[in-house]
């Protein structure tokens, strides 16, 4: 056993040695050569089949559907998906691409904006058309029968799926039948018409991945694979798919894509309806741009209306004097100001992502737009601060409190188009994930007289705007159109204090206010403040096992800035007291575990991770876990089967590649461990990368503030303006 144990350890000190190697060529390299797409759908990962073109007219228009699904069709219409293709928010971009690197290597964006120009071979040197539309159906861009023609879903990136020619029909083993048929022909023969445009697959999370699920591959950017966003990974580890033990609030029901974005509405013109109802084409989302450029308000409304569907909340949480160690006491109804006029005073603002299974923003956040607005003003009217606020020319003030990402290319300048095939790093990236919090701090003095200080006044909102407003500017202009987009108030606070009366959007209970708060201080690595919130939770809410399971997590952030483990010892006890009220309480246990092997019970740990993981096959992290246990205790089969789990939920999971890197080579698979370890340099973040931005930083100096997590916005704080011209990415070659 112990010549074995030096053998691995020798092969991974191997392992190492080449990493090290591997990484110092990618360093001494100007690491970006010339990409070049491999085969006819490459960059994108999309596939037919048979691996053949199908040409355009084998796709079927969606007006061959209309008769029988008029219901559908009237909503896919005005659907993003609809648009997708010919939106110019997207054609902008998508035409940078072209124009700089080729219409071949458009076919990564276009495997899920322009699916049918992909897989027609209309996305080639020798197209008829080099300039979009490229085929008569990019006006449809996805059209029913591209959704209703995938077979297959992966999970490794964009347009990550396989489909076959579309068929209306198919034989009772599922043989496609192609062809066009007559609508009696087809309803003479339903269950026909459903094996061929219906399967299970279309109604899996799985399926929304293969385009909700975003890299940039080494085919497209001459690099490495760059992670891009992941609604697919933020909802299989949130609260909504009851596949995880971690989230701090679990939905009462699982909930998947569709429970959102295609939730059911009455239908009376449908074929397809049940019980008059219908899963909704409409796909309501973010987008409020797209439908308001082709004038299709109903769209923009009903969009406006879920933003506002308690997607978020916020909340005035708290108002303490800047410069003293008063205790924080949390804001209620009621209340006077006890603060002396002209005390410099700090608001802290919570605002939680609430019922979005995936960050908000999702997605697109480097062109995205989404602040806190805050307002205080005195019992005159006057208004004393002000942040987050739109100038006349549309353009946000640039000390707002932002919720957005910073990409940037090789020379540290900002991506403003979108160019992710030019992307290094990014640089600043502030996004709530779902069920977990924010707390954004405003700085302003009192008035000088008790007079203006009754009656003040503070309001909080939350806003959204598709994009900001110099990509807007940017797009419009090449339209030579003049809109406003919408901006959407999605959650509000209000708090004055008497004479007047405390009115407030404070439906949320005290408890649940403190814990958010907490949830938000621990976001921020404020380890010590978010336990005694946790505590004040637990206090008013006593029967609560998940409250004491926080307040333990809180000590156990602490323990990275000590040494004799002490912490650890009292998050041990708040663990054991939450099991107490709950035995059956498996975060608590969870979580102990890892106290567990930081006090080096190695074997107490692994049992506790092993049970854990039979009852939580797809938490990622309880597979993470229990592989690197495993890993200490020299268990090396068990270990690589945990980390083989983890890629069975997410093939680009860079932490899994390395460990089985020498996992498989304790077990004499070099291949398989080459093969791991270059998956894992190719899907880590780049550490060279980290240089890029520092350069940034160094160079705009006004971000310093805003990308340290805990930061206060005041009258003072650095303005960050808009980078354009030589500051940002060129959108010419």
């Amino acid at each position: 056993m112990q010549k074995g144990n030096q053998t691995f350890k020798l092969l991974t000190m191997l392992l190492l040695l080449a990493a090290c190697i591997l990484v110092g060529k990618h360093v001494a390299a100007e690491y970006r050569q010339e990409a070049v797409p491999a085969g006819q759908f490459s960059p994108s990962n999309a596939r037919t089949e048979d691996g053949a073109l199908i040409p355009a007219e084998q796709f079927f228009s969606a007006a061959r559907c209309v008769a029988c699904h008029q219901d559908t069709h009237q909503a896919w219409s005005e659907s993003l998906h609809r648009n997708a293709a010919r939106e110019p928010f997207y054609r902008e971009s998508a035409d940078i691409l072209l124009r700089t690197r080729g219409i071949e290597f458009t076919r990564h964006c276009e495997s899920c904006h322009t699916p049918v120009a992909l897989f027609s071979g209309a996305l080639t040197k020798s197209s008829a058309n080099p300039q979009a539309p490229f085929t008569k159906l990019d006006d449809e861009g996805l059209t029913c029968s591209v959704c209703h023609s995938i077979t297959e879903a992966r999970l490794d990136g964009t347009g990550s799926f396989t489909i076959r020619r579309p068929a209306l029909l198919a034989r009772e083993d599922g043989t496609p039948v192609f062809g066009d048929f007559t609508d009696d022909q087809i309803l003479t023969d339903i269950p026909g018409h459903k094996r061929a445009v219906m399967r299970p697959l279309l109604k899996s999370p799985e399926f929304c991945a293969t385009c909700h699920k975003v890299d940039a591959p080494p085919a497209l950017n001459g690099n490495k694979h760059i992670r891009g966003f992941s609604a697919y990974d933020e909802w299989q580890q949130s609260g909504a798919s009851h596949e995880t033990l971690l989230p701090f609030y679990r939905r009462a029901e699982c909930a998947d894509c569709r429970a959102c974005h295609m939730s059911k509405v009455e239908s009376k013109n449908d074929r397809a309806a049940k019980q008059g109802k219908i899963a909704s084409h409409q796909w309501l989302g973010a987008n409020t741009a797209a439908p308001l450029f082709y004038q299709q308000n109903a769209q923009v409304e009903a969009t406006t209306r879920f933003l506002q569907k308690e997607v978020a909340e916020i909340d005035i949480f708290a108002l303490r004097a800047a410069a003293s160690d008063i205790p924080l006491t949390a804001l209620t109804g009621g209340q006077d100001c006890t603060l002396p006029p002209g005390t410099e005073v700090v608001a802290e603002v919570v605002i939680s992502n609430r019922n979005a299974a995936h960050t908000f923003p999702p997605e697109v956040r480097d062109l995205y737009e989404a602040w806190v607005e805050f307002e205080a003003i005195d019992g005159t009217g006057k208004t004393l601060f002000h942040s987050g606020f739109l100038k006349p020319d549309g353009y946000l003030e640039e000390g707002a409190h932002v919720y957005k990402q910073i990409i940037l290319d090789a020379q540290g300048r900002q991506i403003t188009r979108h160019q992710i095939w030019t992307t290094t790093i990014r640089a600043y990236d502030n996004a709530i994930a779902p069920g977990r919090s924010d707390v954004a701090r405003f700085r302003f003095r009192l008035p000088s007289t008790p007079s203006a200080v009754s009656g003040m006044r503070l309001r909080a909102r939350l806003k959204y705007r598709r994009f900001n407003q110099e990509y807007t500017d940017y797009v419009l202009q090449k339209q030579q159109r003049k809109l406003t987009l919408p901006v959407v108030t999605m959650a509000e606070a209000q708090v004055q204090f008497s004479p007047a009366n405390v009115f407030s959007v404070l439906r949320i209970p005290l408890w649940k206010r403190w814990n958010d708060y907490g949830i938000g201080l621990l976001e921020q690595a404020q380890y010590g403040a978010a336990m005694e919130a946790f505590r004040q939770a637990a206090a008013l809410a006593p029967d609560n096992a998940a409250l004491l399971v926080n307040t333990a997590l809180a000590e156990m952030g602490t323990e990275r800035f000590g040494l004799e483990l002490e912490q650890f010892k009292k998050a041990e006890e708040w663990l054991a007291a939450a099991l107490k009220l709950d035995p059956a309480n498996d975060r608590a246990r969870f979580y102990r575990a890892q106290v567990w092997r930081a006090q080096g019970r190695y074997q107490e740990a692994a049992t506790e991770l092993r049970r854990l993981a039979s009852v939580w096959p797809r938490d990622r992290e309880v597979q993470r876990q229990l592989g690197q246990t495993l890993y200490a205790i020299n268990a090396l089969p068990e270990a690589r089967q945990a980390f083989e789990g983890i890629l069975r939920l997410d093939p680009t999971d860079f932490l899994a590649w390395q460990f089985l890197a020498p996992l498989y080579a304790s077990e004499n698979r070099q291949a398989e461990a080459a093969s791991a370890q270059q998956l894992y340099l190719q899907w880590r973040d780049d550490p060279v990368a980290d240089a890029v931005a520092a350069k940034f930083y160094a160079a705009h100096p006004e971000w310093a503030d805003e990308r340290v997590r805990a930061h206060v916005h005041g009258q003072h704080s650095a303005a960050r303006p808009v980078l354009t011209g030589a500051q940002a990415n060129p959108d010419k070659p």
